[in-house]
């Protein structure tokens, strides 16, 4: 058993992938060493599992589960990989397992390089000036949330929606963007 050659009682964070299939043949194993799963809505559907649902992802929630895995194997689900912009950073873990991210498939359906890419997370957050700071640089992946706008003169924008879904969409439009759906990531570049 793996919980065991760890320890006994342990917090553990998996990342389930974007899609079906995605998990690692030691995330699958970390999960049914487990004696409860968390995860959002999407986590639990792409890992087929039983869990509870996180219904709010804020510090008390972390506090609780932590202390739950006192006496428990407690695994938490995130989607794509914990370690971007996901769920790695904020539970105290003692296990990280990576999964593949949005970014990464972003990436291989732009045929990008990670190393020619800035990657800036905008969930949630206003990060305009960030973005026209990283463009300085190199062109930017940005992680979004619906509402999100982008507004910047003299870029191509190239909008990659619901990736490794049915309903999976890329296309391009010029300096202006609002963002319609939560699977939404956008490659910024200079014209």
């Amino acid at each position: 058993m793996l919980c065991y050659l760890w320890g006994e009682k342990m917090l553990s964070v998996v990342g389930v992938g974007i899609a079906e299939g995605h998990i690692t043949e030691r995330g699958r194993k970390i999960i049914e060493e487990a004696d409860v799963v968390y995860g959002s809505k999407k986590a639990i559907k792409i890992a087929k599992v039983n869990g509870k649902i996180i219904e709010k992802f804020c510090r008390e929630t972390y506090s609780k589960i932590e202390d739950e895995a006192k006496s428990k194997n407690v695994v938490v689900l995130s989607t794509g990989d914990p370690m971007v912009s996901g769920l790695g950073l904020k539970l105290k873990a003692d296990i990280i397992e990576n999964g593949i991210s949005s970014v990464l498939v972003a990436l291989s359906r732009l045929r990008l390089n990670l190393c020619e890419v800035i990657v800036v997370d905008c969930h949630n957050k206003d990060c305009l000036s960030e973005i026209k700071k990283a463009l300085e640089l190199r062109p930017v992946l940005v992680l979004t949330s619906k509402g999100f706008k982008l507004e910047i003169d003299g870029v191509k924008i190239t909008v990659l929606e619901n990736l490794f879904s049915n309903n999976e969409k890329i296309y391009n439009v010029s300096g202006k963007f609002v963002v319609e759906c939560n699977d939404t990531i956008l490659l910024v570049q200079k014209n």
